[in-house]
């Protein structure tokens, strides 16, 4: 019986046919967004071409400051969520053109010193460029490519038309506009994981406060900013003004204080900073250093980013820094501070790629002298005599910086609970407490040097050749103690 049933399959084609037939005669409404549009573009819009730029996430703020820089009081549409300007327009069988009136959509932005700015998310922009019509679509999208930090972000602003040429050049407006109005400028900043920006305080670190082996930080200051306060004279000269530090040494022997001391004494440098998810997106870091030179861009603990695969390309995240670092122009004053507590660990890949860092700095344990002015330093308010400020500095023999601020803490702490200022007998009551042999992962936590495995292995001789060899300062790494 079935057998004797005609065919279905050409039925169903024409009836598709059919209902697409129906549908494209069908009139439907323009939405009254759509409406204003057309109004105010004064052509039809099927045919206009859509011109379209991105942005990185973090810039937001700056984009909001261009479009209030540029446009003379736009009107402002709420539209639906759409992949672009082409599904806005497109299609004459209704979908987003009918549709009703949506709310324009805000966000806002912190832009540090407690201040918030409130930014377009999604909307549309009927505005006038050179008494030329332009609409301009407002948009984020997040595309789905893997990598460090997760989905990769972008803004967009897309506009339409009837003149040719009118979009590109309220887009070229927008981007010089974003550039005067930076608000990242002179700012520290750091990355998150989605992109967007936070906003730090200038750290109050002064040159006492960091505690080196003579010379070190005199070589630091030269590096840093001496190439900046000479930069005409060495680009007349034919010298370069971008450069690469790298601090170096055991965990709390003071390099995120000198880091910070270096951003104190920069103020009005443009500074970036990565670290956790921010890593991700260190294209986007080294761009609004480029953008806003002078500018610094620092990365702490580098050697844990050495093998880490999760970013774009083949070569981890270590070689998508070099790679950066090595696209600057030689005429922009742009320094890169890297910081680790294994040199060991990453000689190789600078060693690889000479000229990318130009000075190792090593922050050791501090010797007797360097233990003393930490005590010193860290005993504000309690009085040490003579004596046992020597006793202590013999006492605290392998022990950081890290280890001797919590050491004066503790001590001011026994004393308030016995309702007293601390003397010289608190000090050397926590310091007996501390070298405890009970108290070992308290001392590692602190970074205790020798015994407690603090120290680094010595290279093999091949690397420090090879860093010789690409014309860096010798990396000193201390032997590791027989155990």
């Amino acid at each position: 019986m079935a057998d004797d049933l005609p065919p279905v399959g050409p039925f169903a084609a024409e009836f598709v046919t059919f209902l697409q037939a129906m549908h494209e005669a069908a009139e439907f409404p323009d939405g009254p967004w759509m409406t204003r549009l057309r109004h105010h573009l004064g052509v039809e819009l099927g045919e206009l071409p859509i011109t379209t730029a991105s942005f990185r996430v973090a810039d937001r703020p700056n984009i909001q400051l261009a479009l209030d820089a540029v446009l003379n009081e736009p009107e402002i549409i709420g539209v639906p969520h759409v992949e672009g300007m082409s599904t806005l327009l497109g299609g004459t069988g209704g979908g987003p053109r009918r549709a009703r009136q949506f709310p324009v959509e805000w966000t806002d932005v912190e832009i540090g010193d407690g201040r918030v700015l409130r930014c377009l998310a999604t909307a549309l922009l009927l505005c006038h460029h050179d008494e030329v019509p332009v609409a301009l679509l407002v948009a984020q999208n997040s595309g789905n490519e893997p990598g460090f930090g997760g989905p990769r972000n972008e803004l967009r602003l897309e506009g339409v038309a009837a003149e040719e040429g009118a979009v590109s050049a309220l887009l070229a407006a927008i981007r010089q506009a974003m550039h005067d109005h930076n608000i990242f400028r002179g700012r520290v900043i750091s990355l998150n994981a989605q992109g967007a920006v936070s906003f730090h305080p200038i750290p109050d670190v002064s040159r006492e406060h960091v505690v080196l082996p003579d010379g070190v930080l005199d070589r630091l200051e030269q590096h840093a900013i001496g190439i900046s306060e000479h930069a005409e004279e060495l680009l007349s000269a034919g010298r370069h003004l971008k450069r690469g530090i790298l601090l170096h040494g055991p965990p709390g022997t003071g390099k995120t204080l000198t880091i910070n001391y270096l951003l104190n004494v920069t103020r009005g440098r443009t500074t970036v900073l990565l670290s956790g998810g921010g890593l991700g997106h260190l294209e986007s870091a080294f761009g609004i250093a480029r953008e806003l030179a002078p500018a610094t861009v620092v990365l702490e603990d580098v050697d844990l980013v050495a093998t880490e695969r999760f970013t774009r390309g083949s070569g981890g995240l270590l070689f998508e820094l070099l790679n950066q670092m090595e696209g600057l122009d030689e005429d922009v004053d742009l320094l890169t501070v890297l910081s680790t507590n294994r040199p060991d660990v990453i000689e190789p890949a600078l060693a690889a790629r000479p000229g990318r860092v130009d000075l190792a700095l090593e922050a050791p344990l501090p010797d007797p002298a360097c233990r003393e002015r930490l005590l010193r330093l860290y005993a504000r308010g309690i009085s040490l005599d003579a004596s046992a400020l020597k006793d202590l500095v013999s006492t605290t023999e392998g022990v950081t910086g890290a280890f001797i601020k919590e050491l004066m803490r503790q001590a001011t702490l026994r004393a308030a609970l016995a309702g007293r200022a601390a003397q010289t007998a608190d000090v050397q009551a926590i310091t007996a407490e501390l070298l405890d042999e009970r108290e070992t992962l308290t001392r590692r936590l602190l970074g205790h040097g020798p015994g407690d495995g603090a120290d680094l292995g010595e290279p093999p001789p091949a690397m420090s050749r090879a860093v010789l060899a690409a014309g860096l300062a010798p990396v000193q790494v201390r032997r590791l103690p027989p155990r």
